[in-house]
């Protein structure tokens, strides 16, 4: 596991990254309205939401290239640098 914090949790899958996140309506709904943001700056990633009943925990895999992993590597490097993780 690369990084988690109450409920989130972030790993390297064989494309690229998997993030979990609390499986619950409204989450559910964020992860949606940002794989819809992020797919028209981003066409190199493929983006999986993989949600199953209840309030499990859910799945948000991004995958696609060698250059789209070492880009997904470096925009997490940034970002946990930048709150501190």
């Amino acid at each position: 596991m690369i990084a988690g914090r109450e409920g989130l949790a972030l790993r390297k899958s064989n494309g690229g990254l998997q993030y979990s996140f609390p499986g619950d309506s409204e989450t559910l709904r964020l992860v949606n309205r940002w794989v819809g943001l992020e797919r028209r700056c981003c066409p190199f990633l493929t983006f999986t939401v993989i949600s199953t009943g209840g309030n499990e925990q859910m799945i948000l895999r991004l995958t696609g290239s060698e250059e789209a992993k070492a880009f997904l590597l470096r925009e997490l490097r940034m970002n946990i640098d930048r709150i501190g993780y």
